[in-house]
């Protein structure tokens, strides 16, 4: 599992997997009494993916939204009907959740690695992001950096940063709303 985390350098944009510490931080923003709908781009081998299943409300779907095939596979072993795995660029999301009727608060956790993206994959993400949100959308995203803290602030204005330093490297988790 590490070995495919290193060969997809170039869309994980990890050298380690998340935390214990780092899940727990990202989780703790998350309403999951309100949360019908949960949106995961990057989930990678699903390690905030199986914590998010866990927690999440019965009547609750989580659409995943994974490049690599191989971690989609993975995703799909987790065997539960609220998990709807798509091996599609997060730039497609409209395509997949924007006509999903639900009741409720959307949260949408990124692990995707903006830094390494080209610019132009870059915007077209985080305007499809912005295009499925609403007033009760939040946007969770870690990175390893503050880099692209103007990226995220211009799709969700009302943006807060905490840091978790427990993590190989330590992350910056991002938590926006418009």
């Amino acid at each position: 599992m590490a070995s495919e985390l290193l060969k997809s350098f170039k869309t994980s944009g990890a050298v380690a997997f998340s935390s214990p510490r780092l899940v727990k931080r990202i989780i703790k923003n998350i309403d999951f009494s309100h949360a019908s709908r949960i949106i995961e781009l990057g989930p990678g081998n699903g390690r905030i993916t199986d914590d998010l299943l866990h927690l999440m409300r019965k009547d609750a779907t989580l659409f995943a939204f994974e490049v690599n095939k191989s971690f989609c596979d993975d995703l799909e072993k987790l065997n539960d009907p609220r998990l709807k795995v798509f091996n599609e660029s997060a730039a497609h999301i409209r395509e997949f959740v924007g006509s999903d009727t639900h009741d409720g608060i959307t949260y949408i956790v990124s692990s995707i690695p903006f830094g390494i993206l080209p610019e132009s994959e870059c915007d077209k993400i985080m305007q499809s992001i912005h295009d499925i949100s609403d007033e009760k959308t939040t946007f969770i995203q870690y990175s390893y950096s503050l880099i692209q803290y103007r990226r995220y602030k211009k799709y969700f204005p009302h943006l807060k940063v905490q840091f978790e330093l427990i993590n190989i490297p330590p992350a910056f988790v991002f938590v926006g709303r418009q």
